[in-house]
């Protein structure tokens, strides 16, 4: 007897959840002991993928005749798996769809997910967004933990919406109705923790307000596209309570900040930054937005040249005690040594490193300036020893600070 067939049901069953539902279905065939336990997983999990990659069929009958059958397919898969499904309570629910569904359908599916009490709900459109008429008990829902919508049409957003149990949620190139409906699906999530908002050029809403008690982390991203010269005028309101957190990439609108300002801030630059001008219009009107004082950990990824952020830093966040870098810098740094480096800096890294006089410049002007440094670490884009070297021998103002290559 193999060793597979000597597992506990329960054991089995765990391990079913881990894969694609269409798979767990096709493995029940193995035999008649496996032909009802995938009925029992409590995670359903519908990855959809379909093949475009052929120009010259994309553009024929054939391609729209296969994509409707392709649909349909799927279409049936769900309902037909959610029709035979047993488990008491259902985990997860995931839709990764490339393909157009019906948005009534996907909306009973994810009425019968909310009915079987669902924890974790992700529905992922891959490609042209995809319209969802969700269902009253949705917005009702008091067991969901985690939500993912992505690429969606979010047509209506009731008034009044309860997620009681909420603590991760991501609202990721949506299209809303207007910029309430946004505010009313974030305000009633009571104790939210985790908040990523991606937002996009027809997203319809020109502000989002995000007054969330309870949020501690909140990352702001732009949908990536190439249509860089496009002035993004998306303004985030944020009413900053607890929040400790705040991740930003990509995205060039304005920011207020109301309260606060989270201790520990990322903003990476890269997926959008392609010439001189996107940073200096990049996302922070107003300097003490990023570089606040109270800001003790600092995070700048951009690989913009003629970059001044890092400057901004030393000169408006006083209290700063981490500083991590994936930056090309061309900058006049300070003549007199900001109190960060005197009295805060204690943790100094650097990736993508390549020993240009510019970085050289700002590397050992940290070295050398940072009293209270305990860990440098320098991580050469081409491993080149020399580089590290150079840093190596320059003279530094802490001598606790443990240089070290990454």
């Amino acid at each position: 007897m193999d060793r597979i067939s000597q597992l506990s049901d329960d054991l089995l069953i765990e391990i079913l959840s881990l894969v694609p539902t269409k798979d767990a279905v096709a493995v029940s065939t193995l035999s008649k002991r496996w032909m009802s336990l995938w009925t029992l997983v409590p995670r359903l999990i519908f990855y959809d993928y379909f093949d475009e990659d052929d120009e010259y069929y994309y553009y024929s009958s054939e391609y729209f005749d296969h994509k409707e059958k392709h649909a349909k397919r799927l279409s049936r898969f769900v309902s037909g798996t959610l029709l035979l499904h047993k488990a008491a309570a259902l985990e997860s629910f995931y839709l990764k769809s490339a393909t157009e569904c019906s948005p009534s359908e996907v909306g009973l599916w994810v009425r019968i997910a909310v009915e079987r009490f669902v924890r974790d709900l992700k529905i992922i459109f891959y490609g042209h967004h995809g319209l969802v008429h969700l269902p009253s008990n949705f917005f009702r829902c008091e067991t969901l933990e985690t939500l993912v919508l992505d690429r969606l049409i979010v047509s209506e957003v009731p008034c009044r919406c309860s997620f009681g149990s909420l603590k991760k949620l991501q609202l990721l190139s949506l299209k809303y109705s207007d910029d309430e409906s946004f505010s009313r699906l974030t305000s009633s999530c009571p104790v939210l923790e985790d908040l990523v908002v991606e937002t996009c050029l027809s997203d319809n809403v020109v502000t989002f307000t995000v007054n969330v008690p309870s949020l501690q982390s909140l990352f702001v991203r732009t949908q990536s596209t190439w249509q860089i010269n496009i002035p993004d005028y998306h303004l985030f309101v944020i009413h900053s309570y607890s929040m400790n957190q705040l991740k930003v990439a990509g995205y060039r609108g304005k920011f207020d900040v109301i309260g606060d300002m989270p201790k520990f801030v990322k903003a990476n630059f890269q997926s959008v930054c392609r010439h001189d001008k996107a940073v200096e219009s990049s996302c922070f009107v107003k300097p003490l937005c990023v570089f606040d004082e109270e800001v003790v950990s600092l995070e700048i990824c951009t690989h913009e040249y003629k970059s001044t952020m890092v400057v901004n830093a030393f000169q408006h966040s006083t209290k700063l005690q981490v500083l991590k870098l994936v930056y090309k810098p061309l900058c006049v740094l300070p003549r007199y040594v900001p109190e960060c480096l005197l009295h805060h800096l204690k943790t100094f890294e650097w990736r993508d490193y390549e020993g240009t006089k510019y970085e050289k410049e700002v590397a050992i002007y940290i070295l050398n300036n940072a009293r209270r440094l305990v860990t440098a670490t320098i991580y050469p884009l081409a491993r080149k020893h020399c580089v590290f070297e150079e840093l190596e021998i320059a003279s530094r103002g802490s001598r606790a600070c443990d240089l070290t290559m990454g």
